[in-house]
């Protein structure tokens, strides 16, 4: 009758040293932070005159001066590194040791401190204790974070007003820089405070320089055909998820090799395109340690462009989700040239067709044959709506890429006036289109003529659906009670047409009768959900100079 009871207890003792693990990084950077803290208020202020006497008996006037000054540097490197054990970086943890132990031994030494020297042993123990919490890698010269180093700022800022404060009846003077006696106190704070000043400045420009916190490391062969034969085998993946394929990308596998997450890195955040692909089985595991592995990284993960499937899974794991917008989804069975609703439509085909247009659907690998030519048409394409190639979220031009999938191009003659890459997902029953350029000279209703057109060759091969893309922001409630991100978005919607016309593409492909489905992004809590979105605009429209071109 013992055995459930011990059982019972091990579960809750595993269960609450899984929760002091995962606080006690937090714990400890907050106790290095105040001990550097203490050590800088006991250095701005004088040193007890009777400990003092003893020290300076036995030792020399140098030790006491050079100890009173590395002391003031440990504080602030103690406060400091704190940045990097709230990381829980592992070579955080071993400085911060280094540094409690010099800064007890100097805490001795100055003054005869034994009460902070003993506080810094504690601190010491209690790291030591945790020391299985700090498991990231470190990096040489990893920049402080913006909250910490403000804190850090205040702190130094604090420690010099006490100081002054202190010392407030005496009178400064050149001669106090250079005295080295057993009660120049003030001396040795003006000379300790000028270096921890000018080191605290130092840290706070390499902060604001310094690169991000990942780079891209690009991707091999090897991995774009691994990518290619999961995409191929997954029963749910949408045609959309062929823009993995592009090369712009990044790739998290799971342990079998069989799913896969794309993603690229932005700032400080980790954003994955769309949801794993792959395994069922493996999804959740496969979105835990994306999360994992961009906490370990010191990154924030985001899912961006999510389908309504994902959110159960999102939502269990804690996740903060939005609306970033509704994709567009023809169903084949139900799409019809016919009734009034499609007047337009018909006007636009036969006068393209009057024109003398035709249309074709080539197989994968035609582009390279048809190089010049689609270079012509996407360099006017470019040209004419003044952008950048766009990325990430998005197909960019690439003769490489283009192979990859059939190509859909509308001639007029021998000459193409427009081409749009055909993505697939035989497995899913399910078309889409990702890269569309055409010409301006070409004739009204060309890509009217490519759309329809590209809709009835799917249907006739057999699809279900066909995607037509995201439209950005569309769907999203103006409402008092409503998130403030997405009353910002239906607003951008609304009114943002001199930037890009939002409301004009949802109008533009509502013209094929689509159903409207969700996408969503969703980001663990804290994160800045529009500067996620920002970040992710600024992926996909080739950076701050793309995105303020209207394309």
């Amino acid at each position: 009758m013992t055995a459930k009871p011990a059982k019972k207890r091990d579960r809750l003792g595993s269960a609450l040293s899984g929760v002091a693990m995962e606080i006690a990084p937090y714990v400890a950077a907050v106790a290095a932070f105040l001990g550097g803290l203490s050590i800088l208020a006991s250095a701005a202020t004088p040193a007890i005159a009777d400990r003092l006497r003893v020290l300076t008996g036995v030792a020399p006037i140098f030790v006491v001066e050079f100890s009173h000054f590395a002391a003031s540097l440990i504080g602030l490197l103690l406060m400091l590194v704190g940045s990097g054990l709230w990381r829980r970086r592992v070579g955080a943890f071993w400085v911060t040791l280094i540094l409690l132990g010099a800064g007890a031994v100097f805490s001795l030494t100055k003054g005869l401190e034994y009460e902070e020297a003993a506080i810094l042993a504690v601190v010491a123990s209690v790291l030591w204790a945790s020391r299985k919490a700090f498991d990231r890698p470190s990096r040489l010269f990893s920049p402080v974070g913006p909250l910490w180093l403000m804190a850090t700022v205040a702190a130094v800022a604090s420690a010099g007003i006490l100081g002054f404060l202190t010392y407030d009846n005496i009178a400064y003077s050149d001669e106090l820089w250079w005295r080295f006696v057993r009660d120049g106190d003030v001396s040795r704070f003006l000379r300790a405070g000028v270096v921890v000043a000018v080191a605290t400045l130092v840290v706070a420009l390499i902060t604001l320089v310094s690169p991000p916190i990942y780079r891209r490391r690009g991707t091999s062969a090897e991995e774009m055909a691994k990518v290619r034969a999961i995409l191929d085998s997954c029963p749910d993946a949408p045609p959309s998820a062929q823009i993995l394929l592009a090369g712009d990308k990044d790739f998290m596998f799971s342990d079998s090799g069989q799913s896969v997450i794309g993603f690229r890195s932005k700032a400080s955040r980790w954003i994955a395109l769309g949801p794993p692909h792959g395994r069922e089985d493996e999804r959740t595991a496969m979105m835990w340690r994306f999360v994992e592995e961009a906490d370990r990284a010191g990154a924030t993960a985001v899912f961006y462009s999510a389908p309504a499937q994902l959110l159960p899974a999102l939502a269990a794991m804690g996740f903060i989700i939005r609306q970033i917008g509704e994709e567009a989804v023809v169903e084949l069975a139900n799409f019809t040239m016919s009734g009034k609703s499609r007047q337009n439509l018909r006007t636009a085909c036969n006068k393209a067709a009057a024109e003398g247009c035709t249309f074709e659907v080539l197989p994968p690998g035609s582009a390279s044959g048809l190089g010049s030519q689609l270079r012509a048409v996407s360099d006017a394409w470019l040209e004419g709506h003044a952008g950048a190639e766009k990325g990430f979220s998005m197909g960019y031009f690439d003769l490489a890429y283009l192979d990859l999938s059939p190509l859909a191009v509308v001639r007029q003659g021998t000459r193409i006036l427009a081409f749009a890459n055909v993505l697939t997902a035989p497995a899913s029953r399910q078309a889409g289109v990702d890269l569309m350029r055409h010409v301006d000279e070409a004739p009204p209703g060309t890509m009217d003529f490519l759309f329809v057109s590209l809709i009835e060759w799917a249907k006739g091969q057999g699809y279900d659906e066909f995607n037509l893309g995201m439209a950005p922001l569309s769907g999203l409630e103006n409402r008092r009670l409503a998130p403030v991100f997405a009353r910002l978005g239906a607003l951008v919607f609304a009114e943002a047409g001199a930037l890009y016309s939002f409301g004009g593409l949802h109008a533009y492909k509502a013209k094929f009768g689509p159903v409207w489905r969700p996408l969503y992004m969703a980001g663990r809590p804290g994160v800045a959900m529009p500067l996620a979105l920002l970040d992710v605009a600024l992926l996909t429209g080739g950076g701050w100079k793309g995105l303020l071109l209207k394309g």
